[in-house]
């Protein structure tokens, strides 16, 4: 599970950065709040 959140958080910070050199504010703010909340899961998964 936490490899599957890792894989995961690695492809959202790549379409993060490339969404951010396009220039598109409302998809990075988009993908910031999913960032954020797959960020809390792994840190609760990591916690137990």
């Amino acid at each position: 599970m936490i490899t599957k959140l890792f894989m995961e958080l690695k492809t959202l910070f790549a379409d993060l950065a490339s969404t951010l050199i396009l220039g598109k504010n409302q998809d990075a703010a988009k993908l910031a709040m999913v960032l954020s909340e797959k960020s809390r899961n792994l840190a609760e998964e990591l916690a137990k």
